[in-house]
C-alpha cells in the first residue's frame, strides 16, 4: 500500500466516492431546454425496421441536431465506395468498408459512426469483436456516438442489445422478434404492442425508447411526441390490457 494510501485509509467515509475518470470528461449530459434529438454524447443507438421506413433518414436527423456538431462522421456500408446514401449531410463524411480495431480510433474529436446495410449475421469474427468493442468500451471510452441501422432483430449482437441505450423502431411483419429486443428495455410485450396498435398507425411511425442517463423523455412516437405511462384500463380499446398507454 503506498503511503499515500495509508495516509487516507482510516479517514475515508465508508460509502463508494464518485472518482473521476478521464476518459469519461467528455460526456455529455440532459439539461433543460435541450432538443428531444440532440441525444447527449455519447450515445448507443440501435435502429430496427423493414427497408423503405426511415431507418438513415432518422439517423441524419439525430446528427443535424447535435450542439456541439460532431466533428467527425464515419459511415460504414456494405457499399462504401459507391452509395450516396449519405452525401447530403456533408462532404467530410468519411466512408469505410470495415469497422476499425479499438486501437484504431483516436478518440480526440467528437466523432459519430453510423453502421449501415452490413450483412451482421456473416461479420467475419475480427469485424463482430470489433463491432463488440466499439460499442462495449470504444463509445463510452474515446467520445464517439454509434447508430447501428438493421432490418433483422435476430441479426443484432447480444453485446450490442446490452449496450445501447437508445432504440428505435418502426412496425415489422414478425412483431415477435421486435418485442425480443423492446423487452431489453424492460418494456413488456404486451405493452409493446398495445403501443403499436394504438399509436404507431402508420409505416413511417417510430417508438423511441430512450435509456440515457437522467432522460427526460423515455418513451416517444417519431422522435417529439412523448407516450407516457397511464395507471388504469383503457375501456374504449381494450379492457384487458394491463398496460395502456397514450400519446401526450
Amino acid at each position: 500500500m503506498s503511503k499515500q494510501n495509508k495516509k487516507y485509509k482510516n479517514t475515508l467515509p465508508q460509502v463508494l466516492l464518485p472518482l473521476p475518470n478521464a476518459d469519461k470528461d467528455f460526456h455529455e449530459e440532459w439539461d433543460e431546454g435541450r432538443d428531444m434529438l440532440n441525444v447527449p454524447n455519447p450515445f448507443r443507438a440501435v435502429f430496427l425496421g423493414p427497408p423503405n421506413t426511415g431507418k438513415s433518414t432518422t439517423v441524419k436527423n439525430l446528427l443535424i441536431r447535435q450542439d456541439p456538431p460532431f466533428e467527425e462522421v464515419f459511415v460504414i456500408h456494405c457499399d462504401a465506395e459507391y452509395t450516396k446514401e449519405y452525401k447530403d449531410v456533408g462532404e467530410d463524411v468519411k466512408m469505410l468498408s470495415l469497422i476499425p480495431a479499438p486501437e484504431e480510433w483516436e478518440g480526440i474529436k467528437k466523432t459519430l459512426v453510423i453502421i449501415d446495410d452490413l450483412e451482421l449475421k456473416t461479420l467475419p469474427k475480427d469485424q463482430k469483436r470489433n463491432l463488440d468493442r466499439l460499442f462495449g468500451y470504444v463509445s463510452t471510452h474515446k467520445n464517439i456516438s454509434v447508430c447501428l441501422c438493421s432490418q433483422d432483430p435476430f441479426n443484432v449482437p447480444p453485446i450490442v442489445r446490452r449496450c445501447a441505450n437508445l432504440w428505435v423502431l418502426w412496425r415489422c411483419s414478425d412483431m415477435d422478434s421486435m418485442s425480443i429486443c423492446a423487452r431489453k428495455t424492460g418494456l413488456k410485450s404486451d405493452a409493446f404492442n398495445s403501443i403499436f396498435n394504438d399509436l404507431l398507425l402508420e409505416k413511417r411511425d417510430s417508438l423511441w425508447i430512450d435509456m440515457t442517463n437522467k432522460t427526460p423523455y423515455p418513451m416517444r412516437k417519431n422522435g417529439y411526441k412523448v407516450i407516457e405511462k397511464q395507471d388504469g384500463d383503457d375501456t374504449r380499446k381494450n379492457n384487458a390490457r394491463r398496460d395502456k398507454y397514450s400519446e401526450n
